[in-house]
């Protein structure tokens, strides 16, 4: 009885502290029994902020020591870490969020390779069949619109996909090399045969992936990244003059090619043959510089060929453009003066990339491993190396990374071994939430560990859209993921 007493009595110092807006307690020491948990030592905050503001409604926190979110008692904590009752816990508090559930998932015709799920209500996607398809976010189950490419040397596997005009058009990077630009036509048909308004034609081997940038009235920056070791960037016309479908598919006349121009001229061409000659990128950036092999050059018709490290991912953010290759470099470049800005090098074969978000200048990198690693590249500092490293972050290689579009901590990566991983920065040694379909959903238990090869966060940041070799689009949904205002 005396121990049980003694035990109830104990206490240790903690210091609190905070980044959320208008949530900041004094910051000196409180002495708090070893016994409380996380929803004790909220009730804490919240009761010294009404202190403050008796109006206050009461908000639950999470709660950081030594960058790991605490799910124990500070008692269980001390003895994991070797650590007194008399040292002082300085502990982190973050709005408290619950794991996004498993809502919907919609069967496709191929593995799924690329999301985008920026324009409401919609999730569009590319697969390897070589077809694009635009989903109902909402009915998964209502039959998606595929766009289906009209023409043969066009049915090559897509490796991305993005909304160049949000419900107008599209750009997708495939296996051969090409980056293409679609017209999405409005059709009560659920296939419609399209053509591609125009042919952006640089890199030597397999895109990567591909990505849209901000808008002007007249121009859209698109990116292109490949297996070269190359960046392409052009500045494709908003508002292109697309071929017409009207006429049968088995006109046998050549090609008529024609420049990538906004005439304002409609011409009726067929859909089996039309294509139009598009110009050089604006910008190449070289991620990784190529090496000279005779017989492969001969082959390809070029004086240089990329080595197996050269495989490149990039994204767009403004005017700077984020780059990761399998060579473990990490650039940055300026499109405005046309050259890097800055380099992280590392020992990771890099698969994926972001850049994260919710902040004023970004210039930071996130990066998913072949070693089932994630790295975060901060170009603010002149470190060369990552700033962060999740050691561990998945069992296996990481396919799939994307920030939150509006917190400037979280992000979701996706792997090999099937799982979503829902990440904070501030607390890296363990992830907020881990993800997986139920076991009953494909109906097929070779299925159950099915590669992550996509994902995306919808815009307003409460739901992740992910597919891969599944052949499925699983929706996540949660709410208030990423608020940091209360």
């Amino acid at each position: 009885m005396q121990e049980a007493q003694a035990d109830a009595a104990a206490t240790v110092p903690i210091r609190l502290r905070t980044s959320l807006p208008g949530c900041s307690i004094p910051y000196v020491p409180y002495m708090v029994p070893v016994n409380w948990r996380r929803s004790q030592l909220s009730t804490l905050v919240n009761k010294v902020l009404q202190t403050a503001d008796s109006d206050r409604k009461n908000v639950p926190f999470d709660f950081i020591a030594n960058g790991e979110l605490l799910r124990t008692s500070l008692d269980e904590y001390l003895m994991q870490h070797a650590r007194s009752t008399e040292e002082e816990i300085e502990l982190e508090y973050v709005r408290s969020t619950l794991p996004p559930t498993f809502r919907d998932s919609a069967k496709q015709d191929d593995w799924v390779s690329a999301i985008d799920a920026s324009e409401p209500t919609l999730v569009l996607q590319s697969s390897f069949d070589g077809n694009v398809r635009v989903l109902n976010a909402e009915k998964l189950a209502k039959s998606p619109k595929t766009y289906v490419p009209a023409y043969a040397r066009s049915s090559m596997s897509l490796t991305s996909a993005r909304w160049l005009v949000p419900k107008e058009s599209v750009v997708t990077g495939a296996m051969n090399g090409n980056v293409a630009v679609w017209h999405a036509p409005k059709s009560s048909e659920e296939t419609v045969q399209v053509l591609q308004a125009a042919e952006l034609r640089h890199h030597t081997g397999p895109v990567t992936n591909v990505d849209v940038g901000s808008t002007n009235n007249e121009l859209v920056t698109v990116l292109s990244a490949g297996w070269d070791g190359c960046i392409a960037i052009w500045d494709v016309p908003r508002n292109l003059d697309y071929p017409t479908n009207a006429e049968s598919s088995t006109h046998t006349e050549k090609p008529r090619k024609r420049r990538l121009q906004n005439s304002g001229k409609k011409e009726s061409i067929s859909a089996a043959v039309e294509t139009i000659q598009a110009p050089p990128p604006t910008l190449v950036f070289a991620q990784v510089p190529t090496t000279v092999h005779a017989s492969a050059a001969k082959a390809l018709g070029t004086k240089q060929v990329a080595g197996a490290n050269a495989r490149t991912t990039a994204r767009l953010d403004g005017d700077q453009v984020y780059g990761a290759a399998w060579d473990g470099s990490v650039k940055l470049f300026d499109m405005s003066k046309g050259m890097a800005a800055g380099e992280k090098t590392s020992d990771k074969v890099h698969l994926c990339l972001d850049v994260m978000r919710g902040q004023a200048t970004h210039a930071q990198a996130i990066t998913g491993h072949m070693d089932h690693s994630l790295g975060l590249y901060d170009f603010r500092d002149t470190t060369r190396h990552t700033a962060l490293a999740i050691a561990h972050a998945h069992g296996a290689p990481i396919s799939a990374i994307r920030s939150h579009p509006d917190s400037s901590n979280l992000f979701a990566s996706g792997a090999y071994d099937s799982r979503i991983r829902v990440w904070d920065v501030r607390s890296p040694k363990q992830a907020l939430f881990t993800l997986s379909q139920p076991r009953d959903v494909s109906g097929d238990s070779q299925k159950e560990n099915a590669k992550i090869l996509a994902l995306d966060w919808t815009m307003d940041g409460n739901s992740i859209v992910a597919g891969g070799e599944d052949c499925r689009i699983s929706v996540y949904q949660g709410s208030d993921i990423g608020k940091e205002h209360i």
